[in-house]
């Protein structure tokens, strides 16, 4: 089959996107979440858990190219990536409700008991998100039906994390901000994201399987070196990595700086919209620009809205919601065609080595994206430290500044070094059709 017949249905789309939409009510809970949980529920330190969260993402991020070469080495009458959609569901909705369980320990055992939930929880996970995005590329060649695979998907894991920022906040406002409240919005997020996960497996299809001879994992890693679009991004975003503290260090500031963590829910309805927004214009802007232009361009953009929230302060609310909704507007943008440039990598690496290689792709992706998560929690427990940040009470000029900076200086800093690597990034859209033409022709 030439790669302009691999045409996706729409209930395929559907499915794939909505096991996204359940995949990422569960991880944003978490990612939003967890840290807060940790200093105002479990009452650790949050130096402390910024080092948990540094070690266990790091941890997890080791975990994802092993993950990505026991996935290149699978063979089965269902493909290689979607058993483990099938298997994962179950296993990832119960960690993530242990994870927002408050034991009745001491406190170094409290301690003891975060970092084996959540790093089991973020095993877990891995185990899910590289076959996940893995069947993105598998599903078809074609890079169209791959930008609408991806931005159909990115639509849905955005609504997926709108249910997990808006919802939460009311249902623990309704339990007077206790740790109750955590653990149903846990047990709800787990439980609906799980069971839509499983639509993966049961109503998509690998079209896309040019095995070749299997590799091991070093094998693997060389494979990664020659797969230099790949390397390049993953640079770029992990440079950027502190846009990825955005949603944990918000609820900081709709607790603390605005007076009511309830904030939230209308601070993340406004940045998941304009996500949202700029991901449905994405595919169209696509026809006048190139991935390239517009990862740069949503780098860019990014990056003037966060500096003018830094340079304007957040005395004037209705104008941080609105620069807000302009980050968001570069971040849905950025979030869909990362995705697809990630695809194009795989084709890339197929035409360079003889070899698809979908899992160890797209967990180079995951991983880097872990460990994005990592440095920026980890970078939050500290500058929360350092400005003399203390859970549940009135906090000083300095912490309340510290956690400003959190949503506006360090993200604007984070997306203008994003933008170096991809100054050397050369794989271009005419390249890439040459590349596919070449390895399977096309009408």
């Amino acid at each position: 089959m030439n790669y302009a017949d691999q045409k996706v249905s729409v209930k395929e789309k559907m499915s794939f996107g909505l096991a996204g939409l359940g995949q990422n009510m569960i991880y944003n809970f978490s990612a939003t979440y967890i840290m807060i949980f940790y200093t105002d529920m479990m009452k650790l330190l949050p130096a402390a858990v910024g080092t948990l969260m540094l070690v266990a993402r790091v941890w997890d991020a080791i975990n994802d190219p092993i993950m990505g070469s026991i996935v290149d080495r699978t063979r089965t009458k269902w493909g290689k990536l979607r058993p483990y959609l099938f298997a994962v569901p179950i296993p990832m909705a119960a960690f993530t409700i242990l994870t927002f369980y408050v034991p009745d320990l001491s406190m170094g055992m409290r301690l003891l008991y975060a970092y084996v939930t959540y790093i089991v929880w973020g095993m877990i996970f891995t185990v899910s998100d590289v076959p996940f995005w893995g069947l993105s590329a598998a599903m078809s060649q074609d890079p169209k039906e791959r930008m609408s695979i991806v931005s159909f998907a990115r639509i849905l894991c955005n609504l997926g994390m709108a249910i997990s920022i808006i919802i939460p906040p009311l249902i623990i406002s309704a339990y007077g901000g206790g740790k109750e409240g955590y653990l149903i919005s846990a047990a709800l997020m787990a439980i609906f994201g799980g069971g839509l996960f499983f639509l993966a497996f049961f109503n998509t299809k690998e079209r896309v399987s040019n095995y070749g001879e299997k590799t091991t994992l070093l094998g693997n890693f060389d494979l990664v070196k020659k797969n230099k679009p790949l390397v390049l991004l993953q640079t770029s975003r992990m440079l950027g990595a502190f846009r990825m503290g955005l949603g944990a260090a918000g609820i900081y500031f709709a607790k603390y700086n605005l007076g009511d963590e309830a904030f939230f829910t209308l601070l993340g309805a406004i940045l998941i919209f304009s996500m949202i927004a700029a991901i449905f214009f994405t595919p169209f802007l696509y026809k006048f620009f190139t991935k390239k232009q517009l990862y740069m361009g949503s780098l860019i953009f990014g990056a003037i809205a966060h500096f003018l929230m830094f340079i304007l302060g957040y005395g004037n609310m209705p104008l941080v919601f609105g620069l807000l909704f302009l980050a968001g507007m570069g971040l849905g943008m950025n979030d869909v065609v990362m995705y697809a440039m990630v695809g194009d990598s795989v084709d890339y690496l197929e035409h360079k080595s003889q070899k698809r290689a979908e899992g160890i792709c797209f967990s180079v992706h995951t991983f880097t994206t872990k460990l994005q998560t990592a440095f920026a929690t980890f970078a939050i427990g500290w500058v929360l430290t350092l400005t003399g940040f203390i859970e549940n009470v009135a906090q000083t000029a300095t912490s309340l500044n510290g956690i400003f900076w959190l949503i506006s200086l360090l993200p604007a800093i984070a997306s203008v070094l994003s933008l170096i690597p991809m100054f050397f990034y050369d794989f271009t859209e005419k390249q890439h059709k040459d590349m596919l033409t070449e390895m399977h022709g096309a009408q």
